[in-house]
């Protein structure tokens, strides 16, 4: 489970693992969960790793690690970044210069997929409707 946090990556790099968390509820049962240690993170432009907190629920036992706002899971840059180099490609038909090929492609590929799948035409308007409702369509398919 992932607990999206009002954070930014300065401020994490910053404190470390000093960073004050606040106290985190369970969703499942709605009891104070407990602290259960550290897990590193890579994020686009912060070549150290970055220390999120873990949760631990003491009735239910899920764990649940927090992740900045604008993050999606499993990617290290941030959902933003991904909609403006989408927005240049499609426009440009090349890459920005910030942005790796392989990247960029693996994105455009997965992107493409969704579309299909959500049987839209144009690319710009659902793109943007993507990014208005932060639809995460990097994810792993179920």
């Amino acid at each position: 489970m992932i607990l999206n946090y009002k954070i930014t990556l300065t401020e994490l790099s910053e404190a470390g693992k000093n960073f004050k968390w606040d106290q985190c509820f369970c969703k499942k049962c709605q009891r104070p969960m407990w602290g259960h240690g550290f897990v590193g993170r890579y994020f686009y432009n912060f070549p150290e790793i970055l220390f999120l907190k873990r949760y631990r629920c003491p009735e239910c036992a899920v764990v649940v690690t927090t992740r900045p706002c604008g993050y999606w899971p499993w990617i290290r840059s941030s959902i933003f970044r991904i909609y403006q180099g989408l927005i240049f490609r499609i426009s440009n038909c090349h890459w920005p210069e910030s942005l790796t090929r392989q990247c960029g492609g693996h994105w455009l590929k997965r992107f493409i997929y969704f579309t299909k799948m959500s049987m839209q035409t144009d690319l710009d308007i659902f793109l943007s409707d993507c990014f208005s409702k932060k639809i995460d369509f990097l994810s792993k398919i179920k």
